[in-house]
């Protein structure tokens, strides 16, 4: 019995002492900037935030539906950007006609919904349900006023009209389309 008792105070004794020592730890680096050593440290920069197989986005204004996107890979990264692979980006306007902008490989700010489409093995397509085709390098959109953009050359080709240049700006259902420069146009009856 003594023993126990002499063996219950040890280590209550050896409790008191660890809390003790805990607790003054705590009090003195409570306060204190402690630096975690670089190897520990996240890489700086755009950093992963989740990689998926098969991307979907819908847009909706006033209840309908006016823009849609599919990609068939995305990295969304903490910065709120969106890398996208197999992209399909259909513009819906109020009028029921339609835009398809087509391209291999994309980035997406996911805040602001603008965008840019570039080439891979095949050129960069805009597709209007009005049967226009129009093929670039590379295209910026800007979502909000839905206005397409490239510096690049571009041909667009519709039932009464062929037309190439360098650099545009449109709206997404090519109704104003504005040339930079090197405007060659064939009209057609």
């Amino acid at each position: 019995m003594i023993l126990s008792r002499v063996r219950f105070i040890a280590y209550l004794s050896l409790f008191i002492v660890l809390a003790a020592f805990l607790y003054s730890s705590y009090l003195f680096l409570r306060d204190a900037d402690i630096k975690m050593p670089s190897l520990f440290a996240p890489a700086s920069g755009k950093r992963l935030f989740i990689s998926m197989d098969g991307f979907r986005l819908t847009q909706s204004e006033e209840g309908r539906v006016s823009l849609r996107m599919s990609a068939s890979a995305a990295d969304l990264f903490e910065n709120k950007e969106a890398r996208l692979k197999d992209i399909e980006l259909v513009f819906n306007n109020p009028d029921g006609r339609t835009a398809a902008l087509l391209g291999e490989t994309g980035v997406m700010d996911m805040v602001s919904g603008n965008g840019t489409i570039r080439r891979g093995a095949r050129d960069v397509r805009i597709i209007t349900s009005d049967g226009y085709l129009m093929t670039t390098s590379s295209l910026f959109w800007k979502a909000r006023e839905r206005v397409i953009r490239t510096e690049e050359p571009f041909k667009v080709l519709g039932r009464e009209i062929y037309l190439e240049g360098k650099g545009f700006s449109a709206d997404v259902d090519m109704r104003k389309m504005l040339v930079d420069s090197n405007v060659k146009a064939v009209l057609q009856e």
